[in-house]
């Protein structure tokens, strides 16, 4: 394309300023795209959701449909963002105080073993008098 005044070959489109020789759309055409409906990326995993091109990209960085990781360190399991935080609430992995309240934070998948093994307030038979008290004060117990 030349300017018809200088007769000079223009580098841009005067009407759109794109790079001449570009195989970029022209702006005309990239809004024209851009408005088009589209269905989600995450259709397959229930979206209903119909977004103009343009706005896909912005759609599927919060669409409760999106995959995402479990924050807890250790499990391996991907959930739609809407039940994210469901199931980190309920996690094996999760990381919390014992519940039977012996002030240890203990990671629920090894509960079973902390209050079997660990736990201050387990409750234990001691092995003189066959007495059952937790834990914490058997050691006491035992030297009385």
């Amino acid at each position: 394309l030349v300017n018809p005044h200088t007769g000079v070959a223009l580098q841009e489109c005067p009407t759109c300023r794109g790079a001449i020789g570009s195989t970029a759309p022209s702006y005309a055409v990239r809004n024209i795209i851009d408005a088009l409906p589209v269905s989600c990326a995450h259709k397959a995993r229930g979206c209903e959701e119909k977004v103009k091109r343009g706005d896909l990209e912005t759609h599927a960085a919060t669409c409760g449909f999106a995959e995402v990781a479990c924050t807890h360190a250790g499990c391996a399991a991907t959930v739609c963002r809407r039940d994210l935080e469901a199931h980190v609430a309920s996690c094996e992995w999760r990381v919390g105080p014992c519940l039977d309240g012996c002030g240890m934070d203990v990671c629920m998948r090894d509960f079973p073993r902390h209050f079997a093994e660990e736990c201050r307030k387990r409750v234990v038979r001691c092995g003189k008098c066959g007495t059952k008290r937790e834990a914490e004060g058997m050691e006491e117990h035992r030297r009385q």
